[in-house]
């Protein structure tokens, strides 16, 4: 007889209710390899539910796997209630703390459904297990600190340095400390490659990744070690993402040309994957009906965090399994702005912005500039061109690409023509015995100066040359002459400048081209009814990148196979407080535009570039909006027609599953959240509520402290401004005086009694 934790989803409530694991056949890897007989911890959204006891393999038709009958039923032996996973489960003193208990209970884990829970000696039957009576405490403490340790306790031994290292990691037994083998080997291994990291280096790190949960521990751990010599921690998750693990290892990103770095999870097992944020599946499900949405509530409910949630959990279900928002993020498809009372039309469409001619600032000129949403609305359009065959370069098309005329060898041969194409090449003369790899435009002239002493093009030439070597950038878009109002071939540059000896025109850049179009296009329109010239080169400033995914969607001789739909990939814009901000004016015209039934199909004529513009159908607006916002009420109508609006409410539940819900052993956060927004729904409105963000992340009581006095209180100040006694009734009279001035209660102790502080807030919600 063994003993597991079962990990039951929220996806398929079906399966607690009716208690059985749908994994197919006997020996299927998800059931962990559980017998007939065998205990089983059920978690269910983070908590544990109850044991249950293995019953039979058997074939049952069920929602979750409707394709394999195969279940494992389970009878259930005992029923838990407010037991958490993450602080209750794995606190417990008889089990083994090791990585499958300390990492993997509370993180999604491919192929692991079960997973066995090793005992020590003396461990109660599973019946007669008591998980609040029985957790253990981890600190990490100086080695001649003094506390009162249990049996059992866990300590991470840190010197008295500046750099604070650790030295070990101990368990208290029989009034001593050993090292404690489980969490010492996981110690070693996480950082085998890297080295042993102080706490002060780790932090210096976390600054540098940008890490804020990470840092926001090590500051803590920092404060509280040079304080009082120790860190009581709430909990084993929060140690070991944050310290155990060192720092994460970066890799550049292989679906990046660009040198941006994607954190890589250092796990040796390599079978952690991102949790599945599976609370957001029914909201993202919401975006194949109206791909504009809208997330409100009161300040502090995750708002734009629940927007990577939506965007990871939507791009696994519908665009790649293997796919997630960080990915999305890494490969520019999710911009993000934040709406306010300034922010205008020319920044988010498009508009005319000064720009310094020289390098003293003397001479201002204008021109026209894309602004942030049509920039990543052309970025998202070129997916639309896609094929099974040309996405690799399709995707090196950027808004800010430019587009080239070339001509490809003289007028009445195709010699050159039909060899550039048979080798993906596009290719120009001049200067035949040089590699001009390291040559700028002045060296150019030089040469070419050289070359022809009478010669009366030379600097047209150098012109020509040194745009093809230097000013030719890949992603840029080629169109080859055919006549003077007509291409013959469209090709994406994708590589640099080569000298290549093998051919009679050696000068080469390497292109793929647009082969299935009905050649040739007429873009006399395009090109502001100018024609095109004999110039071998230059750059055609009137056309844009979004006439040319026209040029190519129009002059298709294929449509999209189911194939090549799979290739095109959704990109997302993030409005933070999109209340704020003038929303009629700020989107203009376009507000009409993103409707989905108009999405791709309407098209306006912008005013400051009068070309014609249109959405993209693969283009997701998510805003975020707070209710406690006076500007709530002044939402363009137009906007609320336009928008699928889903309100995310403060979730005390989420603090007890996820996070550390005891304070210093005393204060019940999610008790107290739930007392404070009761009597603020009773003395003013549930828009005002306070999210469960605000007590998330609490490592310590001087955590707590500065939350409670420099984050709540001021907010609450400015809900019930010069209201003194609805600010007393909803905190009590002990922190504000008759005035409405803040009273600051101490937090020191003496002895084992609670301080000033923590009686006053336990209190809240006793209601005392």
């Amino acid at each position: 007889m063994k003993i597991f934790l079962g990990k039951f989803s929220a996806n398929y409530p079906e399966q607690v209710e009716k208690k059985y694991y749908a994994a197919g056949e006997q020996g299927n890897i998800w059931y962990g390899g559980v017998q007939p007989g065998d205990y089983v911890f059920a978690s269910h959204e983070g908590m544990i539910i109850g044991l249950w006891r293995a019953k039979e393999y058997t074939q049952m038709k069920n929602e979750v796997n409707p394709k394999n009958d195969g279940v494992l039923l389970f009878d259930e032996i005992k029923r838990y209630d407010n037991v958490s996973v993450s602080n209750d489960f794995t606190r417990f003193k008889y089990f083994i703390h090791d990585l499958n208990l300390i990492n993997k209970v509370t993180k999604s884990v491919k192929n692991l459904g079960f997973i066995t829970i090793k005992v020590r000696e003396g461990c109660p039957k599973p019946e007669d297990i008591d998980f609040k009576s029985g957790g253990v405490s981890i600190y990490v403490a100086l080695d001649d600190v003094s506390v009162e340790w249990d049996e059992g306790d866990i300590r991470v031994t840190v010197d008295k340095s500046a750099e604070m290292r650790i030295l070990s990691i101990d368990r208290y037994e029989g009034k001593k400390f050993t090292v404690y083998e489980a969490f010492q080997q996981l110690y070693e291994e996480r950082n085998a490659e890297d080295g042993k990291y102080s706490i002060r280096e780790l932090y210096n790190y976390s600054l540098e990744d940008q890490a804020s949960k990470k840092r926001k521990f090590l500051v803590t751990l920092m404060d509280e070690l040079e304080a009082k010599g120790y860190l009581k921690i709430s909990s084993a998750i929060s140690l070991y993402d944050n310290l155990l693990v060192g720092r994460k290892r970066y890799i550049t990103s292989k679906d990046n040309k660009s040198d941006e770095l994607v954190a890589e999870e250092q796990d040796s097992t390599d079978v952690i994957i991102e949790e599945e944020n599976e609370q957001y599946e029914e909201i993202a499900g919401l975006l194949n009906f109206n791909p504009n949405l809208i997330l409100y509530g009161p300040p502090g409910t995750g708002k734009t965090y629940a927007t990577q949630g939506i965007i990871n959990y939507y791009e696994k279900k519908y665009f790649n399994a293997d796919s997630s928002y960080h990915s999305a993020e890494i490969e520019g498809r999710v911009k993000s702005v934040t709406f306010h009372q300034s922010y205008s039309y020319e920044e988010f469409i498009e508009g005319i912005r000064p720009v310094l001619n020289d390098e003293d600032g003397s001479n201002i000129g204008y021109r026209l500039e894309n602004g942030l949403f049509k920039e990543h609305c052309i970025n998202s359009e070129k997916e639309l061109i896609k094929r099974k065959n040309n996405a690799t370069y399709v995707d090196m098309i950027r808004s800010e690409s430019s587009i080239w005329k070339i001509s490809l060898g003289e007028r009445k041969s195709d010699e050159i023509f039909d060899e550039c194409i048979r080798t993906n090449d596009i290719a120009i003369g001049w200067l035949d015995g040089l590699d001009l790899s390291d040559m700028n435009y002045d060296n150019i002239l030089n040469e070419l100066s050289k070359e022809s002493e009478s010669g009366s093009n030379q600097t047209h030439n150098a012109n020509t040359i040194n745009d093809f070597v230097n000013e030719m950038t890949v992603g840029d878009i080629v169109f080859v002459y055919d006549g003077q109002q007509t291409i013959r071939m469209i090709g994406v540059i994708k590589e640099g400048y080569r000298y290549d000896t093998k051919y009679s025109f050696k000068h080469r850049r390497g292109v793929e081209w647009f082969k299935d179009l009905n050649y040739p296009i007429n873009i006399h329109q395009y090109n502001g009814y100018k024609n095109l010239t004999l110039k071998t080169v230059y750059q055609l400033v009137r056309v844009t990148v979004p006439d040319v995914l026209e040029i190519i969607t129009t002059h298709s001789l294929k449509k999209q196979s189911y194939d090549d739909k799979k290739e095109i990939r959704p990109y997302y814009m993030i409005v933070d407080e999109i209340n704020r901000g003038n929303v009629a004016k700020i989107f203009g015209e376009l507000i009409t535009l993103i409707e989905q039934d108009k999405r791709g199909k309407l098209k306006v004529t912008l005013p400051y570039s009068k070309k014609e513009f249109s959405v993209p159908s693969n283009m997701v607006i998510i805003g975020t909006m707070n209710t406690a916002d006076r500007s709530i009420a002044a939402i363009d109508t137009a906007l609320r027609r336009r928008f699928t609006f889903v309100e995310i409410d403060p979730d005390a539940s989420i603090i007890t599953k996820y996070d550390n819900p005891i304070v210093n052993d005393t204060i019940d956060l999610a008790k107290l959240l739930n007392a404070m927004n009761e009597k603020i729904m009773e003395y003013y409105d549930r828009d005002h509520r306070i999210g469960h963000a605000y007590f998330m992340g609490i490592e310590s009581l001087s955590n707590f402290y500065q939350t409670w006095y420099y984050k709540i209180l001021p907010l609450l100040s400015e809900y019930f401004y010069n209201d003194v006694d609805t600010l007393r009734a909803v905190v009590g009279k002990a922190f504000y005086d008759d005035y409405g001035s803040v009273i600051k209660l101490s937090r020191s102790s003496k002895g084992s009694t609670l301080t000033e502080f923590e009686e006053n807030i336990i209190n809240i919600y006793k209601g005392k």
